[in-house]
């Protein structure tokens, strides 16, 4: 893993953050991403700089068309490619049939997943 880069959606808690300090572990330079600042950078914070190994945070929230062309560019700018993409940000909930923010609801969480 050393020197490949891993992007990892949705990597600033839960499973995602597990994945991107498992593959810091193991040398890749990271991307973390998310919604939450404060979230981010506490993953960032688990993945303490190397010579040679980066643990870059990016907000993205992925519902954004411009949130993703951002974080991609950034990932690009700043480790001139990506080897890894883990898509792992992931939203549920419950709605009813009869609710009017069912369409909304289903749409967001398509999107999302």
């Amino acid at each position: 893993m050393i020197g490949k880069v891993a992007l990892i959606t949705g990597s600033s808690s839960g499973i995602g953050a597990a994945i991107a300090i498992k593959l810091w572990s193991l040398g890749a330079n990271v991307v973390i991403t998310g919604r939450n600042e404060k979230r981010i950078q506490e993953v960032v914070n688990k993945c303490q700089n190397r010579d040679n190994q980066r643990a870059l945070e990016v907000r993205a929230d992925l519902l954004v068309d411009k949130d993703i062309e951002q974080l991609v560019a950034k990932t690009i700018k700043e480790f001139g490619k990506i080897d890894i993409l883990v898509n792992n940000a992931g939203i549920g909930t419950t709605v009813q049939l009869n609710d009017q923010k069912y369409i909304e609801t289903f749409d967001e969480i398509f999107k999302t997943n």
